[in-house]
């Protein structure tokens, strides 16, 4: 059986999701972020980075969201349900989940977190930095799904499963950089009406 260490944050989600799609056998275990678990010398030695998530398969221990679902798509998937057997659309979900960690993800945790801090500590200069590039970010994934498509490599992908955590609080909050992209948001609850999705969602809380 597979452990995965994580909790109720986007890159958790991410993984616990996957393993749902999958229908892998997998223990959820818990780490309080709060109580700083994933410093501790145990986590630490399972991930330097000291961040969730954290993949164990027997002795092979796995870390970085992006690294885990590659891993589950080669190794745990030999329907294809999240990794398509064609070649060009794999490699198209692979360049669209490379897409979500360098871009999406990191943006939108920056402008997280000046958002978090009372409005009088807040960076303004930052906000409309973060806020302008994820506006242009939204943009792309809409010129992505300009031509129809249900999802980003057209089949269900780790390109879908990257961005679905991070973005469903942009679109629960109305956020008008998304509200104003109907492709998007329509690829958005396609998405969150999968059952593993939603399965997966509530791990780690």
């Amino acid at each position: 059986m597979l452990k995965l260490h994580t909790a109720a944050t986007p890159n958790g989600r991410k993984i616990s999701i996957a393993l749902e799609e999958i229908d892998a056998p997998y223990e959820a275990i818990r780490v309080d972020l709060e109580a700083g678990e994933q410093r501790s010398e145990a986590f630490l030695a399972r991930n330097p980075n000291h961040k969730i998530p954290v993949l164990e398969d027997g002795d092979r221990v796995i870390w970085e969201s992006g690294a885990i679902l590659l891993y589950l798509g080669e190794k745990w998937d030999p329907e294809h349900r999240i990794l398509s057997a064609d070649e060009d659309r794999r490699w198209e979900a692979i360049q669209y989940a490379f897409f979500q960690t360098g871009g999406v993800g990191p943006n939108l945790g920056r402008l997280a977190e000046q958002l978090r801090r009372p409005e009088a500590e807040r960076n303004q200069e930052m906000v409309a930095i973060f806020s302008a590039e994820i506006d242009r970010l939204l943009g792309v994934l809409d010129r992505i799904l300009a031509d129809g498509r249900e999802y980003m490599a057209i089949d269900y992908s780790i390109a879908d499963i990257m961005h679905y955590p991070w973005l469903q609080p942009v679109l629960a909050l109305g956020a008008p950089q998304m509200t104003s992209r109907p492709r998007v948001v329509e690829w958005m609850e396609r998405i969150a009406q999968r059952p593993a999705v939603q399965r997966g969602f509530a791990v780690g809380g």
